[in-house]
């Protein structure tokens, strides 16, 4: 079953990209980018990773408080609290404010003492509607991926709100994207290439792992995922990494499974590198409480192996680890063209939401798929004074908001995919649900098929989910 859902147009932020070009809202609801002086492409919208770094820790305590002069829990309120994160000369991202032009980081929520939503955003360009990067219960770890611009004094603003508590506050930085004022070559990084996405690994089904068997990785386990000329355990999605040097990373989506029998929390951290024994990494990717399901996005550089490398706590319990290719990053020859070049918007934009009445105000029901056009979105899109051109896809935060039984008596637990239009449903997922509260997000790299349309897919239940845009990949 398949329907068709359509954006509707001028509801977008836009997109600035370089640092010499500034955001001006005009008209009605619809954000025009404004040239402040000459703009040129060579460096802007290039990916440059960094070793994983923690740059920023509330807590006072297990390594904290880092880069928080005001140490301690963040108040959660009902309307929003916020406080601001520096960013600049932090873990490896430049200092000056006119090369970055955002940041790619995890943001963890960690004992927080009620539900709520954290939404993160450049300072001084607060969104006109609160957008979210993650959702929480009371004394849940919940991290998400996200990314950002630095704004006003190189800041980034992190809110909390709808709940009545505190909260700790992580934020991990994995690289950042430099801006058209770099000069061309000096530091020119990677472009990402999104791809269908494409499962290249899962513990539970040894395809992949020859000789290693169905089983998951113990305590201190690391495993080893080939990334250069992979192939997806899928025939649908073969060969979804070019074996080439060009490839310096890659984008996964990577799923911790604990639902074992005798499970225990843990988590798990995603290096370039092999892990030394004794020496476990000092960041995490996804956090996973026992008998639970959860995916994260992680953008990690390719390692001299040509793999990226699992990591699963050694203080923590057994999990299963399924990995989904969703887009690699390539260095490119031609300084001057437009291709996998990502540009953030001006600030989050909420697109859709399927609980709104003005996008049906129904949910995505069980084993059904429907697809959105996002042809108005991206037409909406505009840099000095026009639009962008084409784009490839959106990135952004997929949260599936509610899922509810299809049978009053049966419990509920779902999946929700996400692919180009036009394409077969392939075997991946981006969020695992149960129809306990909070709602669940995960960063989503949506490529577009025909008409810039993406599809969803909800395995079982009905499901209310939405789609907050932070960024466009250019074609």
């Amino acid at each position: 079953m398949q329907s068709l859902r359509s954006l509707r147009r001028g509801l977008v932020g836009v997109v600035a990209l370089a640092a010499c070009l500034v955001a001006t809202p005009v008209g009605t609801g619809v954000v025009s980018v404004h040239a402040a002086g000459s703009a040129t492409l060579a460096g802007g919208g290039e990916f440059h990773p960094l070793a994983p770094t923690r740059i920023f820790d509330s807590r006072t305590y297990d390594g904290g408080p880092i880069n928080d002069p005001a140490a301690g829990p963040k108040p959660i309120t009902g309307v929003a609290s916020t406080f601001n994160v520096n960013v600049l000369g932090q873990g490896g991202i430049p200092t000056a404010p006119d090369q970055v032009l955002a940041i790619a980081v995890s943001v963890t929520v960690t004992a927080p003492t009620s539900q709520g939503v954290l939404g993160a955003y450049a300072a001084g360009s607060a969104p006109a509607t609160l957008t979210s990067v993650l959702n929480f219960n009371a004394g849940q770890t919940v991290a998400n991926m996200a990314i950002l611009s630095p704004g006003t004094g190189g800041n980034i603003t992190v809110a909390l709100f709808g709940g009545n508590g505190s909260a700790q506050v992580v934020v991990d930085v994995f690289g950042w994207f430099s801006t058209s004022s770099v000069a061309a070559g000096a530091l020119s990084g990677s472009r990402l290439i999104p791809v269908a996405p494409g499962r290249i690994l899962d513990t539970r089904d040894d395809t992949n792992l020859p000789g290693r068997g169905r089983l998951p990785l113990a305590p201190g386990e690391s495993v080893d995922v080939p990334v250069r000329g992979v192939t997806s355990v899928s025939p649908t999605t073969p060969n979804l990494v070019p074996n080439s040097p060009t490839v310096v990373g890659v984008v996964l989506n990577v799923v911790g499974i604990t639902d074992r029998p005798g499970g225990a929390p843990t988590y798990l951290s995603v290096t370039p590198d092999a892990v030394p024994a004794g020496t476990p990494p000092t960041t995490s990717n996804v956090n996973l409480p026992a008998g639970m399901i959860k995916s994260n996005l992680v953008i990690v550089p390719v390692g001299d192996d040509g793999k990226a490398h699992i990591y699963n706590y050694i203080g923590g319990g057994k999990t299963d680890v399924a990995v989904d290719v969703v887009g690699y990053m390539q260095t490119v020859s031609d300084p001057t063209t437009y291709t996998g070049r990502v540009i953030p918007l001006s600030a989050p934009y909420r697109t859709f939401d399927t609980r709104d009445p003005n996008f049906g105000g129904a949910p995505l029901g069980p084993g059904v798929a429907e697809s959105w056009s996002f042809a108005d979105f991206a037409a909406s899109v505009k840099i000095a004074g026009g639009t962008v051109g084409p784009q490839s896809a959106v990135i952004g935060n997929l949260t599936n908001a509610s899922l509810t039984r299809q049978y009053r008596t049966v419990p509920v637990l779902s999946y929700l995919t996400a692919w180009m239009g036009g394409q077969s449903r392939p075997m991946t997922s981006y969020i695992n649900s149960n129809e306990n509260p909070p709602a669940v997000a995960n960063m989503a790299i949506l490529p577009y098929g025909p008409n810039n349309t993406v599809q969803f897919y909800n395995y079982a239940g009905n499901a209310h989910y939405l789609f907050d845009a932070s960024a466009v990949v250019l074609s």
